[in-house]
């Protein structure tokens, strides 16, 4: 099995930042941040063709969470920057999601 050492993560959002949803991406998994990256501005193109906004990021990964379980949660800041981050899960099989807003995010 490979190393995994980052993610890539795309939301694209129809009309504000409270209408999003994630996008698939057309890799999901990289050995490297650097090919993570690279590829990042391509397919955040690809998902401005059918969304308003499109916002992608690429996120370090310890690669003992892709053999376990991960939680993988994302949110648009007021700012307008895509935040990621993913933990370890106590449930098995879980999927990603986005955040809730904490208060005054809204």
């Amino acid at each position: 099995m490979e190393h995994v050492a980052a993610i890539m993560v795309l939301v694209g959002c129809m009309q504000n930042t409270t209408a999003c949803r994630e996008v698939p991406s057309p890799v999901v998994a990289f050995e490297t941040m650097e090919e993570c990256q690279a590829l990042l501005p391509p397919a955040m193109g690809e998902v401005g063709k059918v969304f308003k906004s499109a916002y992608g990021k690429c996120a370090e990964v310890d690669p003992a969470l892709i053999v376990e379980s991960a939680v993988i949660e994302w949110a648009i800041t007021p700012a307008g920057k895509l935040e990621v981050s993913v933990t370890p899960d106590e449930e098995p099989y879980a999927v990603a999601g986005r955040a809730r807003p904490s208060a005054g995010d809204e």
